[in-house]
């Protein structure tokens, strides 16, 4: 059995971030600003989940934008890593 570990992480503003993980989700609450990830627009209340098989590890660098609105600039990362990946992240 392979340890894992949760982090979660807000995001307020344009950025980027590197997975480095097992499974990725963006959430955007409901009310907040239109976010698109890597060009993805992700929906009002709405979650974008990436998952890898098995023994894989996504290193994919993800950019985040954020467009105009009358809400705030939010978004929610959560990521599942392995253990030893976490401490260097």
């Amino acid at each position: 059995m392979r340890k894992t570990r949760t982090i979660t992480e807000f995001f307020g503003s344009n950025d980027f971030i590197v997975s480095n993980c097992i499974s990725i989700a963006f959430t955007r609450p409901s009310g907040a600003n239109p976010v698109y990830v890597n060009g993805m627009p992700i929906g009002n209340g709405q979650t974008f989940t990436i998952n890898q098989n098995v023994g894989e590890l996504d290193v994919t660098n993800y950019e985040i934008v954020f467009g105009a609105g009358a809400g705030n600039d939010e978004l929610y990362v959560v990521r599942i890593v392995p253990f030893n990946e976490a401490d260097f992240n």
